[in-house]
């Protein structure tokens, strides 16, 4: 009995000091999460332009309703859903050859290649916008100036205009970001045993045969975490869109977060700010991340592979 009593109160001290531990996590996570989160659905019931709370009006569930009747948002909702599955299909493609190659110990200069592919991605944000618009530029920009110089007149385009500006925006997205998509399957390519290939080769399996029963099937979990990672970023996502698009007006290429900053963001005089329906919008795309990254949990979940 006093066994069982010692280690019964040896759990509770236990639990006791994690607890006193998690304490300013949680403190500070409520803080900086959940009450911003209640505050915004609380905002989002009201018609409110952002200056004097005194003047709000409660409206109730207004502002969801003419968000989703608002055909502006449902295009930036399809342009988000673009950027998900034809932006991911091209990501992951090339992702994964990069992996694949820079892996393989038979390529040479691999420091270079990996830095090379990787380096985009520790540019600030709006850096690569202002890059992109430089190149794309259609009068001094430096693709069409190249083409022009090779004879290829015809091939000058304004990039960032219909109908070429979502193909645009979704190579430069993929640039951006497929550097940390290729460390993150090389890092489950590196952590498969080479006595697998070593076997396989022994049984006279070609490379491409090692790589679909072999890297496949064990870099599934990693896959599984970079397409999740991918989808609720691809919802989100802001920083070259704004950068680029706000300059230009290009209304075609909103997403659902350069939709909704553009009621909270002035725009010259008599702008309208409507802090209310643009929080309605927030509040929306939250939902959408949660039942997205939900759903994939759901259907992906499987008996993880030992090896």
């Amino acid at each position: 009995m006093r066994e069982r009593r010692k280690l019964t109160s040896g759990r509770r001290k236990g639990r006791g000091i994690i607890f006193v531990f998690l304490t300013p996590a949680i403190l500070i996570y409520a803080l900086f999460f959940l009450y911003p989160a209640a505050r915004a659905f609380r905002i989002s019931l009201y018609r409110w332009t952002g200056f004097n709370y005194a003047n709000a009006e409660y409206v109730g569930l207004a502002n969801f309703q003419e968000a989703l009747t608002d055909r502006w948002l449902f295009r930036a909702a399809l342009n988000n859903i673009w950027f998900m599955v034809v932006g991911g299909i091209f990501l992951f493609g090339m992702g994964l050859f990069f992996a694949v190659v820079l892996t393989n110990k038979q390529t040479k200069a691999r420091s270079f290649f990996k830095t090379v592919i990787f380096l985009p991605h520790v540019i600030n944000v709006v850096g690569v916008a202002l890059l992109w618009v430089f190149i794309l530029q259609p009068r001094f920009g430096l693709l069409n100036t190249l083409l022009r110089s090779v004879g290829l007149d015809a091939l000058a385009q304004v990039w960032l205009a219909a109908p070429y500006e979502l193909h645009s925006f979704t190579f430069i997205i993929i640039w951006y970001v497929i550097g940390f998509y290729m460390v993150l399957l090389m890092a489950g390519i590196d952590s498969i045993p080479s006595d697998l290939y070593d076997a396989a080769k022994v049984d006279g399996a070609s490379d491409w045969q090692s790589f679909w029963h072999i890297t496949m099937p064990l870099l599934r979990d990693v896959l599984a975490i970079g397409v999740t990672y991918w989808m609720i970023a691809s919802l989100k996502i802001f920083g070259v869109i704004w950068a680029i698009g706000r300059g230009a007006s290009l209304k075609r290429v909103n997403t659902i977060a350069t939709y909704m900053m553009s009621y909270v963001a002035a725009r010259g005089a008599g702008t309208v700010f409507r802090m209310g329906f643009a929080t309605a919008i927030a509040v929306l795309l939250f939902v959408a991340v949660l039942l997205v990254s939900l759903l994939f949990f759901r259907f992906s979940r499987r008996e993880a592979i030992e090896f």
